[in-house]
């Protein structure tokens, strides 16, 4: 499944560009753009940086306590139920 394939990737701590992604999964950037919304969706935190040759990256990382707030803020309580 492509988006587990995205998931392992990103799991390696570096950051990536959709057009890299999209290379090691032997994909198209379309559709990683599209798996790593879902994944977002599904609750990983994955970030958007912006390269210093202004490319959009992401990588996976830990929500801090201030975002986690903020969800709770946004959602309630059920932005942490299944």
């Amino acid at each position: 499944m492509l988006k587990s394939r995205v998931l392992k990737v990103l799991e390696s701590g570096r950051q990536f560009t959709p057009k890299q992604l999209a290379g090691l999964v032997n994909s198209q950037e379309d559709s990683i753009r599209t798996r790593v919304a879902e994944l977002r969706a599904e609750g990983f935190a994955i970030y958007s940086n912006t390269t210093k040759n202004g490319k959009t990256a992401y990588s996976l990382g830990q929500p801090s306590k201030k975002m986690v707030a903020a969800a709770y803020k946004h959602m309630g309580s059920e932005v942490f139920t299944n």
